[in-house]
């Protein structure tokens, strides 16, 4: 039976199942552990479904000893040799990344075995996108791309190769692929590369005489474990010399390296070997001998072809045939009763029949498929002559218990269940029939069911024309099985060799040797697979054979003396840290009497790092490189002085991330610390490490300002009228007049009034004053006018008491004859004198003639004021009428038989309240009365208004008009006061920047608000940045935001006083503010007088004030507000944006732009003059590696202001929206999710040649029998016929960041497949009329793509000079403008489920309840999904299942509830209330 070998093709497939989050930034440096119910909230966090028994994925970061190496690698070709385990292939990634940005070269990555070579094929496709790469094996038929040209069109674009050994050295040997063409050839498991391997040959042939030419030749990267290369020097300096490089191992680290070793425990087993007799047979083995002995050669498919040919030659081979009763089909039943027997010997009885069964239906079927899977190379009347003689044997399917096992696989079995709980283990045998077979038998044994979910990992063999023996069990299956292990799905997997060395598998805690390794080799690498804490290895050997027992102690004492080597270099290193007694100084702050000791800063150094990025699969603990003083390699045995030099992460500057010791120590450990100390004590000096020794926090950079409360104290609303009554007090000073024109909007009503005030009176734009929903009042004023109050005498009489009187004076206690209104109103052209305001009886000719129009008036005290409507000459009858109105009776509605008869008057009430400055705020009328009299009013208890109802109306609005005035008064003492040093001069954008939504004025701050915050965002933003070029971003990030927070803004607002100046209160219509009473008011009382105030909304009038500075004088003027109101920090001050990005665009750094990256500005339209800033947009902080200067942190701190500038700007200046509307609309435009789409959509597109075969039909074949053909085959298939098939491959942009996390890379294509699937439903929501938020969170992007986005932005303007049409026509490429314009345009639902939600809610309480649960998924998978109730008040309204985390559960349960409940609103006890028609939320939620 064939075993698996290093030089078979493998076939093998791996498709990772991860979880895809990224954490926001923290908002504290220094921050205690998170609590439990804050963990939950981390853990919170996008990804997709994965299996309920599995971890985590552990993030996969270079390490020291890693980075170490890819130095190394980059100064000369080195072999690395490193344990099992310990990341080898991450280095090569890291080297291969490095080599492809600076050549224009391919990369050739080598690989023993198909499996290896898929596996590494995978590992870079994630790890390094953005480029085309091509894995090359056998079953791609290189044996037909017979032509240099083929090859050219294969390899077209393709940057990476991943082969086997030999398809290179076959490449080159005929001359395909020519060495020159190579940058870097990596060599996987590069000890196989001896002797005559095909490695080995391309070196010697190839490699050595092209460098003694003179010519250029590739870069060689060798990769193995190190216990290999310790077990034989000689052949250590055979591989150097073959491979022209030089074996390194991380002896720099060997501490680390060690401290990751772990060795397990190793155990023999010892099982009894039984005489097989013949009596030990099973039945089904009997009878396939029988079967067997029984065929008759006549009847072979090869006797009868041979025969119907009657040919010379086949009459020639025929005699061959019959000499040696030798034919395929003889053979192949030869070896199954071998197999047969060697399963028998080996697993037992059970096993044995089990297996036969299987073999004989596995074919069967198979043979009824007709061609769905190629059993080698055979015919189909082979095919079918062995299925005849299968058919013969009849097997018996044994019992689903195995029952007789073999004293071998009894002792596996009782090994197996002796480790339960929590096991992860490897088997390996040496038969792939045995890993089949044995994978079912314990897959059903009731000692290892409950505890082990087994699959099996074999090699299969899929070279075009080679035998995939059905004997061997080989299935489809097996190619997915090594994945299933990576995720957990399954915790014991039974292997043949294929999976000793490279191929990446989890770290187990049991390895069982159910055969012997071939080699110490062999013994070495299988060791290695378990690395767990507490790992065993099991060697199972016959009991009987004290030579095989030998073996083993041998292999045993070998492997302990290498550990005994280990641990002793670990004790040493241990004894010269202890040995050494450190006089070192102290790091002390008197100012506080903190200090630091070499032995804390290595722990302090530590935790700085950790606050400076929470990105998730970033590693931001600092390494550390060991030098030796004289520049010697590392001696463990005679330990010379070392130095060590720390790495700090990429979130730092250049300057802040490289420290050296600062003297030479025997002790790696000392080394250590002083150079965390030395790293430590210039953090300090620049100061990102406080007074206290403790990194910078937020509260750091402007000391003092308390944390804001919802609520404060502030001064009083300033009250001019304090002034003004003690102006009219004084009895010669000049009065000021303006006239005021008073129109109603259908032009039937208009007056003139002259408006008189002892001081000047601010000019007043036409003001609105609704009446009610269907009429409004619009005021005009004229220019001021002075007058001499000596020469007015009583040519204008005050009229103020007379119109309020007309308005309001039939309700009790708001007219007061004896006192004057601050205000005065003189009607022009008309005397209005209280005692003949109503003068008139009520008659129809009256009503229709002279007094038409005119208001009618209840007689007595009440004096209530109605409209006519008609006259009626008799009292209607009861059933016309809605309501009557009878003097002093109420409910007169019952006692409409007391009513009077006689004439009767329709009347229409008079508004109780009127004079609204907004639509929104005037109350829903009532149903009115569908009866013909809604209201009537007998004639005889009326009178009439002598003069028109424009006055009365007028004196209606006197108290909103009186508000507008004071509104103004107030906005000129701001102008003249805090305001003076600004020139601002518009002042109705002074009042709108004062007035808050709450005193319902005709404007107020929100919209200029939104757009002063942009504006303050970006100018603090920029100077931040600019001014701290050590700050890491989130440093950056903290004193932006305590810059421009609440708090701040507060405390501005309160130091400058403008709290007196914010409007909140609105309009008062009764309780007016008289002269008398007012001059009783001490004014310091008043001065000291306070309210209480939201804080954000002091803080919002100063954003206010910056976005009327913008309008007015563009960003400069904005700057001189911001520095009026804002201080900076210590060091800082206020700057121009223009000279803050000119020292960001001098510090850029100008480098030339790798290979990998020149496709990016093709993509997105821009060409940079600094590429170096390009560089740093596209680099991912986990990317730490030597030469990276920086990643894309501050760059996305700075191009998420511009965007949010840019955006925020054209919002604002175009259509006039609502400041809800804009706001709505910047969150569908700038949220995470969909910047993470725009950077999935964007990409550029590359042709791809892909080679097809056209394979001949099998039932075409000859059979594969004769010897002699077999060079005439091989010939024929490098004939067969070769097409090319192009495609398309598109690199989108994301797939051009640079990273150094295979986390990311997996989940980068998880991403892109869910991208792929809801792209086009994306699109068309887009296109229709409803956002697709929960599509959008769904596809679950990380953080780092809208990272990335932001920080392209932040280069762009940059590198544009602070061009903000550059970065306007960026977003056009990226089709974020496009999407503004056709969300503003079209009729799009943009609300948010939960915010909408919300707001059908009403008042009622919105809860969501998220749970958990565990699904079966396929072939056993347990699946952990997520599912959302959400409750309005106490009704349940919606439930869904199936999002993949809670964030996404909510999203969905809200959406569910939204579609549920639209627009029927809740009660209280949960019941519908009304239904509405498609109504708007707030006005916004439909633009």
């Amino acid at each position: 039976m064939d075993m698996d070998n290093d030089d078979d093709d493998w076939v093998t497939s791996s498709d990772s199942e991860t979880e895809s989050s990224e954490d926001q930034n923290a908002e504290q440096f220094v921050s205690p552990p998170p609590s439990a119910e804050q963990q939950g909230d981390q853990d919170d966090e996008p990804g997709t479904s994965t299996p309920a028994d599995m971890a985590e994925p552990k993030t996969m970061i270079a390490r020291a000893y890693q980075r170490e190496m890819y130095e190394e690698s980059l100064k000369e070709n080195i072999i690395v040799a490193m344990d099992t385990g310990s990341g080898k292939t991450q280095v090569a990634v890291l080297r291969i990344r490095e080599e492809l940005s600076r050549s224009e070269k391919r990369v050739w990555f080598l690989a023993p075995t198909v499996p290896l070579a898929n596996q590494q094929h995978k590992v870079l496709e994630t790890q390094i996108a953005g480029l085309q790469s091509r894995l090359i094996c056998g079953s791609d038929h290189v044996e037909a791309w017979s032509t240099p040209q083929i090859w050219a069109q294969i390899l077209h674009s393709i940057r990476v190769v991943v082969s086997t050994y030999q398809i290179l050295f076959d490449a080159v040997s005929h001359g395909f692929v020519r060495l020159d063409s190579l940058s870097l050839i990596v060599m996987d498991e590069a000890h196989n590369c001896t002797k005559n391997n095909a490695v080995a040959r391309l070196m010697r042939e190839f490699y050595w005489p092209s460098k003694s030419a003179g010519l250029e030749v590739p870069h060689i990267l060798g990769l193995t474990a190190s216990p290999l290369m310790r077990t034989n020097l000689e052949d250590l300096d055979t591989l150097e010399s073959t491979l022209d490089s030089l074996c390194r191992t991380p002896t720099k680290h060997r501490a680390e390296l060690i401290a990751r070793a772990n060795r397990p425990q190793m155990h023999t087993v010892q099982y009894e070997v039984l005489v097989t007799a013949v009596s030990d047979t099973t039945p089904t083995m009997s009878r396939l001998s029988q079967v067997y002995h029984g065929l008759d050669i006549t009847k072979d498919p090869l006797v009868l072809r041979l025969r119907a040919d009657n040919t010379r030659r086949s009459r020639y081979k025929l005699t061959k045939v019959m000499q040696k009763r030798s034919t395929f089909c003889r053979r192949e039943f030869r070896s199954f009763c071998n197999a047969a027997s060697n399963m028998c010997h080996e697993l037992g009885r059970w096993a044995a029949d089990y297996y036969i069964h299987k073999v004989i239906n596995d074919f069967i079927q198979n043979l009824e498929k007709r061609g769905s899977e190629r059993i080698g190379d055979i015919t189909d009347a082979e095919r079918n002559y062995l299925a005849e003689m299968f058919a013969k044997v009849n097997p018996t399917l044994p019992a689903p218990i195995p029952s007789i096992l073999s004293t071998k696989a009894q002792a596996l079995v009782n090994v197996l269940a002796s480790h339960q709980s929590g096991s992860v283990g490897i088997i390996f045998v040496k038969e792939r029939a045995t890993a089949a077979v044995l994978r079912h038998l314990l897959s059903v044994h009731p000692s290892t069911t409950p505890h082990f979910r087994v699959d099996s990992m074999v090699g299969i063999s899929t070279r075009p024309g080679g035998m995939k023996n059905f004997l061997d069990l080989s299935r489809r299956e097996d190619l997915i099985s090594l994945d299933r292990f990576r995720l957990g799905k399954t915790n014991l997997l039974i292997a043949t060799n294929v999976l000793e060395e490279g191929i990446d598998v989890p770290e187990c805690n049991l390895v069982i040797c159910f055969d012997k390794p071939n080699s110490l080799k062999s013994f070495v690498q299988r060791r290695g697979r378990a690395r767990m804490s507490t790992s065993h290895l099991y060697l199972l050997v016959p009991g009987t054979s004290d030579a095989s027992v030998e073996t083993w102690k041998e292999f045993e004492e070998k492997m302990r003396q290498l550990y005994e080597d280990d641990m002793r270099q670990k004790k040493a290193f241990e004894e010269l840290e202890r040995s050494e007694n450190p006089d070192y100084p102290i790091l002390s702050v008197p100012a506080t009497g903190a200090r630091l000791s070499i032995d804390d800063a290595k722990r302090h150094l530590e935790h700085f790092c950790s606050t400076l990025c929470s990105r998730k699969y970033v590693d931001t603990t600092p390494y550390y490189v060991i030098q030796t003083c004289s520049g010697k390699t590392l001696n463990d045995d005679d330990p010379e002085p070392v130095k060590a030099v720390v790495h700090l992460p990429v979130s730092l500057v250049p300057e802040l991330r490289r420290f050296e010791s600062l003297r030479s120590w025997l002790s790696q450990d000392f080394a250590i610390k002083d150079a965390a100390f030395q790293a430590y004590k210039r953090l300090f000096e620049v100061g990102l490490v406080n007074d206290n020794l403790l990194p910078v926090r937020s509260t750091d950079f402007l000391p003092g300002i308390p944390t804001r409360e919802g609520l404060a104290e502030v001064r009083a609303q300033l009250n001019p009228w304090l002034e003004i009554a003690q102006a009219w007090q004084r009895s010669h000073g000049e009065l000021y007049t303006r006239r005021l024109s008073v129109m109603n909007n259908d032009e039937t009503m208009f007056a003139e009034f002259d408006m008189t005030l002892p001081v000047p009176i601010p000019y007043m734009e036409p003001l609105t004053i609704h009446w009610n929903a269907a009429s409004r009042w619009i005021i005009t004023t004229s220019e001021e006018q002075k007058v001499d109050p000596r020469a007015l005498g009583d040519s204008k009489p005050d009229h103020s008491l007379a119109l309020l009187s007309m308005a309001y004076g039939h309700r009790q206690g708001w007219v007061h004859p004896e006192k004057r209104y601050p205000v005065r109103f003189q009607a022009v052209g008309r005397d209005l004198s209280l005692p003949d305001l109503s003068e008139c009886e009520p008659s129809p000719s009256a009503m229709e003639g002279p007094s038409k129009g005119h208001l009618v008036r209840e007689k007595g005290a009440s004096d209530n004021p109605h409209y006519y409507q008609t006259w009626l000459p008799n009292k209607p009858p009861v059933e016309m009428v809605g309501r009557v109105r009878l003097p002093n009776i109420k409910n007169a509605d019952f006692v409409y038989d007391l009513a009077p008869e006689g004439p009767y008057v329709v009347i229409k009430r008079w508004p109780k309240k009127a004079g609204f400055f907004r639509l929104a705020d005037l109350t829903v009328p009532l149903p009115s009365n569908k009866k013909p009299y809604p209201r009537i009013h007998p004639a005889s208890l009326l009178k009439v208004d002598a003069i028109p109802p424009v006055y009365a109306h007028f004196g209606m609005l006197i108290p909103a008009l009186t508000t507008a005035l004071e509104t103004h008064l107030v906005a000129s003492d701001l102008i003249a006061g805090p305001l003076e040093k600004l020139n601002f001069t518009d002042l109705s954008q002074a009042i709108t920047a004062t007035s808050a939504t709450s005193a319902r004025l005709w404007t107020d701050y929100e919209r200029v608000e939104f757009l002063g915050d942009a504006v303050l965002k970006l100018v603090a933003t920029v100077n931040v940045c600019a001014q701290n070029p050590l700050l890491p971003e989130g440093m950056l990030s903290h004193l932006k935001d305590r810059l421009v927070s609440n708090s701040t803004l507060f405390r501005c607002a309160a130091d400058a006083g403008l709290d007196k100046y914010i409007i909140s209160r609105p309009v008062a219509t009764r309780k007016w503010q008289h002269i008398e009473d007012l001059v009783e008011i001490n004014p310091k009382d008043q001065m000291d007088k306070r309210r209480e105030l939201p804080t954000k909304m002091c803080a919002d009038v100063v954003e206010s004030l910056i976005g009327i500075a913008f309008m007015q004088g563009g960003v400069e003027k904005a700057l001189d507000t911001m520095a009026h109101f804002i201080p900076m920090p210590s060091k800082m001050e206020w700057q121009d944006i223009g000279l803050g990005w000119q020292t960001l665009f001098d510090r850029a750094l100008d480098i030339p732009l790798p290979v990998t990256l020149r496709p990016v500005e093709q993509i997105i339209g821009y060409t940079f003059k600094k590429k170096g800033l390009l560089v740093e947009a596209l680099t991912h902080p986990s990317y730490n590696v030597p030469g990276v200067d920086a990643c894309f942190e501050r760059l996305e701190f700075l191009g998420d202001a511009v965007l949010d500038y840019i955006v925020v700007k054209a919002l604002f200046e175009g259509g006039g929206l609502k400041n809800s509307q804009m706001h709505t609309l910047k969150t569908t435009l700038v949220n995470a999710d969909i910047l993470a789409f725009f950077m999935m959509e964007w990409m550029i597109e590359e042709e791809r040649v892909d080679p097809v075969i056209v394979v001949e039909d099998s039932s075409s074949r000859e059979s594969s029998d004769d010897e002699e053909e077999r060079p005439r085959k091989r010939a024929k298939a490098a004939a067969l016929e070769f097409k090319q098939v192009r495609s398309t491959v598109r690199h989108p942009l994301w797939s051009f960041m640079r990273h150094a996390s295979p986390e990311i890379g997996l989940l980068q294509r998880e991403t892109e497949k869910r991208h792929q699937e809801m792209r086009e439903g994306i699109h068309e929501a887009l296109r229709g009329d409803k956002y697709p938020w929960v599509p959008l969170i769904k596809m679950r992007a990380a953080k780092y793509y809208s990272d990335l986005f932001e920080g392209l932005l932040g280069a762009v303007w940059v590198d544009s000079g602070g061009d903000f049409e550059a970065c306007q026509r960026f977003l056009e490429n990226a089709a974020l403008m496009p999407l503004m314009r056709r969300l503003q345009s079209g009729n799009v639902h943009l609300y948010h489920p939960k915010e909408e939600l919300g707001w059908l809610a009403g008042n009622q309480t919105v809860r969501y309840d998220v749970e958990e649960r565990v699904l079966e998924g396929e072939d056993d998978e347990q699946i952990r999904e997520y599912g959302c109730q959400v409750k309005v008040g106490d009704a349940l309204v919606a439930e869904i299942w199936g999002a993949a985390n809670k964030e996404e559960a909510r999203c969905m349960a809200a959406d569910e509830a939204v579609t549920a409940i639209k627009l029927p609103k809740l009660s209280k006890d949960g019941d519908v209330l009304m239904e509405d028609a498609d109504a708007d939320v707030d006005g916004g939620a439909t633009i």
